[in-house]
């Protein structure tokens, strides 16, 4: 099996830790018997995460499109993942919630689909896919061909300033969304009870589907905890990945950060580096950093 987990490292010092106060005994016996092989990735301010990078690469695309894998489309439409977001406003600027805090119900996503459908209407030729109450995706035959934009990932529980999109079509879209939202009788009776109100949307992921995929299975148990920035949440994520999956026999482990995707396989060793791998245990801090 090839495992790729999203979110394992991060560049928070608080991130880095709480890894380092866990016990994983399981990931330090994979990397003790696998090697290091390919790298995916760039920095921190990419619009791409890493994971996504990695799995364009497996999958032979020259770029990813986590919406077009999101709803195993064909490659008749090219595909955005629409988030529903809170956008807060402070001192310092506008800040994106991440999409966790909204706490949408099935039934919420589906009256605020049904809103926003009058901006994206199915007689024009868009498709809508809910995918999850805080995951949704758009498709069509051509508006959004071209379109780039940060992946909700990048930008989630950040400033939102810097993963604007450059596309002034984009910029329309979610100006004209935030206009529709804006006072809604949905929001106000979110409002009333309490909730964060559903004031805008992140469209990005955009592209179409490439060729099929290979075995990878993605455990992406660690990415909401740690948007959301609950650093005991994301630690205990990490507890049940190592006695679970980690746990099984593994042809091959990606582990994925803010900047890079590392790929560790199988590989042969010379009589030496078996012994020294024996003897030395692998620095799972160091791993992490290298993320």
């Amino acid at each position: 099996m090839h495992l790729l987990i999203p979110h394992a490292g991060a560049l928070d010092d608080a991130a880095r830790h709480a890894f380092s106060g866990l016990a994983l005994p399981n990931l330090a016996a994979q990397l003790a018997r696998l090697s290091p092989a390919e790298t995916w990735g760039g920095d921190e301010y990419s619009p791409q995460p890493p994971h996504h990078v990695a799995l364009a690469a497996l999958r032979g695309q020259a770029a990813p499109s986590a919406a077009a894998w999101a709803v195993d489309a064909d490659a008749s439409l090219t595909w955005a993942l629409m988030t529903p977001v809170h956008l807060s406003v402070g001192t310092d600027g506008v800040d994106v919630l991440p999409p966790d805090a909204l706490a949408l119900s099935e039934s919420d996503a589906a009256r605020f689909v049904a809103v926003l459908k009058e901006l994206w209407p199915e007689a024009e030729g868009w498709q809508w896919r809910l995918l999850s109450p805080t995951r949704w995706a758009i498709g069509h035959a051509h508006a959004l061909d071209g379109l780039q934009a940060a992946s909700i990932e990048r930008a989630a529980g950040r400033p939102i300033e810097p993963w604007l999109p450059d596309s002034r079509v984009l910029r329309r879209w979610q100006n004209e969304a935030q206009m529709l939202l804006h006072g809604h009788a949905l929001n106000l009776e979110r409002e009333a009870r309490g909730a964060h109100a559903v004031n805008s949307v992140w469209i990005g992921d955009i592209g179409r589907a490439g060729p099929a995929a290979l075995d990878v299975t993605v455990d992406d148990r660690l990415t909401a905890p740690l948007l959301a920035g609950d650093l005991a949440a994301w630690a205990e994520a990490w507890q049940r990945l190592d006695a679970g999956p980690l746990a099984q026999p593994l042809e091959s482990l990606t582990l994925c950060g803010e900047r890079h995707a590392r790929r560790f396989t199988q590989q042969p060793l010379s009589f030496f580096d078996k012994l020294k791998r024996r003897w030395q245990a692998p620095d799972l801090a160091a791993v992490m950093e290298s993320l």
